[in-house]
């Protein structure tokens, strides 16, 4: 079983998500990928797990104001919408983590919001140095996530300062923040479709690992894996 894991720019930071994903399938071969790629895209891979990051650039994500935008990288950009064209091709399962939702997003026409502060979201992003933040999702009923977690709301962490703005085609809110920001993206109708799973928060930073908004989401991304590969 061979997982395509996108790098996510820091060394430290991507051993976080490796020994994360390791965790509930040491066997797996977790593979770091990252830009300019192979031209064999997916091929041979199981999974594909979408990392956080920088910023999509506004080019792409039409967040505005531009100026608000941090830390873009168009060939990773261009580099993970591929991917995400090859997982669709193949029928790949797909996992989103904060950058990797709103990559998703975008990827199917959605747009970003710039910066959250800018438009009154304040309680999001966590200040470097800092120890992280949290808050309470709302996990909406006849969801993905809300089968997985058998939760109607839980606790997550929070690193992000832009979100899903509009919508991409084919794509559901299945939970929000207590102040309306989607936290989590799935598919409106999954039918013929990949296994799709995009969340805002960090469950690889996460330490309470009883918590099923960082079990629940690992251990149903791996499923899909397992019954892609076999």
């Amino acid at each position: 079983m061979k997982i395509a894991v996108t790098h996510c720019g820091e060394e430290e930071k991507q051993s976080v998500y490796l020994d994360w994903l390791r965790s509930f399938a040491p066997n797996a071969a977790w593979v770091t990928v990252a830009a300019p790629g192979t031209e064999e895209g997916l091929f041979g891979y199981h999974g594909l797990v979408l990392t956080g990051g920088g910023d999509v650039d506004p080019f792409f994500s039409k967040a505005e104001p531009a100026e608000l935008v941090r830390a873009c990288d168009r060939e990773r950009d261009t580099f993970e919408f591929r991917l995400i064209g090859e997982a669709m091709k193949h029928r790949v399962p797909m996992l989103g983590i904060c950058r990797g939702m709103q990559v998703v997003n975008v990827y199917f026409g959605g747009t970003l919001t710039a910066d959250l502060v800018h438009d009154e979201h304040p309680d999001h992003e966590t200040p470097s140095g800092r120890s992280g933040r949290t808050h309470t999702v709302e996990v909406y009923a006849a969801t993905l996530l809300r089968s997985l977690t058998g939760a109607e709301e839980g606790t997550v962490n929070t690193y992000h300062h832009q979100a899903v703005k509009e919508l991409g085609g084919g794509l559901a809110v299945s939970s929000c923040s207590e102040d309306g920001v989607p936290e989590s993206l799935e598919w409106s109708e999954k039918e013929g479709k990949p296994f799709l799973l995009a969340v805002q928060w960090h469950p690889e930073r996460m330490a309470d690992r009883g918590n099923p908004f960082t079990t629940a989401v690992a251990e149903a991304f791996v499923r899909a894996v397992q019954l892609n590969a076999y």
